[in-house]
């Protein structure tokens, strides 16, 4: 039993041997109607049948854990990133560029060698 079969509560083989039992009931079914519907309908049942088969059950349950995992990340990535884009660029908007340029060179000097030369008075 896999981890996502725990996790779910679903043997994902039970799943698989039920879901071929019952297209298989079906392709009965439809051949048991065969004559009374006609060709036409027999053929687009069939292929109803090929089209919404599910070849791999426990496939088909990783694909959309994965997908449902991806989307709830990308979703908590998308409402982080507005906030703090939001909140970072109304603080870059409220000061002029000439402000925060005045800054970025005070703060240059701080951490500059220039500062402790004057300090030391050379």
């Amino acid at each position: 039993m896999a981890f996502l079969d725990w996790f779910t509560g679903i043997d994902s083989e039970d799943e698989q041997a039920r879901s071929d039992k019952l297209d298989a009931d079906l392709r009965a079914l439809n051949e048991s109607k065969r004559d009374q519907y006609g060709e036409d309908w027999f053929a687009q049942a069939q292929q109803h049948i090929n089209d919404n088969a599910i070849p791999d059950v426990a496939g088909s349950i990783d694909d959309s854990f994965w997908e449902g995992w991806n989307e709830g990340a990308a979703n908590i990535r998308s409402a982080t990133g507005t906030g703090i884009n939001k909140t970072a660029g109304t603080l870059f908007r409220i000061l002029p560029w000439q402000v925060w340029l005045g800054l970025a060179l005070y703060l240059a000097f701080l951490l500059s060698p220039a500062r402790r030369w004057l300090k030391k008075g050379i």
